[in-house]
């Protein structure tokens, strides 16, 4: 692979990283909740009706963590928490109409935010900026660095080895 493409390619994402934490640190409250509640309560309205299980998953979140936020919003009455007619171990959870408020909001406020960002890229580019970012997003793992790539690639360059010792020692035994 072409390394001068990929230092232009590091570079960037460095770029984009530091951006997008300044903004995350600095719009830490914003629309009246935190990051992490908006994802939460986007993730809500994206799917209607859920259960802690599945938005945990979505989310890539601990199920106790989403449980404390999922708790604040009943008491500030954003969801509705209610047993599963069906299975009375699960509860299913949906936004009120304070809630759907909120989304709303959130949502006209970042679609004028980002509409504002997609003005300044050339049209013809625009479909190709939302596949990049897609492929982006589906890719890079939540919860990995440079580093542990490096210690699995040893690894299995060791498991490798020993297989490899494995089966020759196999080998030597049938012959």
């Amino acid at each position: 692979m072409d390394e001068l493409l990929i230092q232009q390619f590091r570079k960037n994402l460095r770029k984009l990283e530091k951006k997008l934490a300044i903004q995350l640190k600095e719009d830490s409250f914003c629309c009246g909740v935190t990051i992490a509640q908006c994802h939460t309560l986007l993730a809500i309205e994206a799917k209607g009706f859920t259960t802690a299980t599945e938005l945990a998953l979505e989310l890539e979140l601990d199920k106790s963590t989403l449980s404390r936020t999922i708790d604040g919003f009943v008491i500030t009455g954003l969801i509705n928490r209610e047993t599963d007619t069906d299975n009375r171990r699960s509860q299913k959870i949906s936004l009120t109409s304070q809630g759907k408020k909120v989304t709303d909001s959130i949502n006209v406020q970042w679609n004028l935010y980002f509409a504002s960002l997609f003005a300044r890229i050339p049209e013809s580019k625009h479909q190709a900026v939302i596949e990049s970012i897609a492929i982006l997003s589906d890719i890079i793992p939540s919860s990995e660095c440079c580093c542990e790539i490096k210690a699995c690639e040893d690894l299995q360059k060791k498991e490798d080895k020993s297989d490899n010792n494995s089966k020759r020692i196999k080998n030597d035994k049938k012959k």
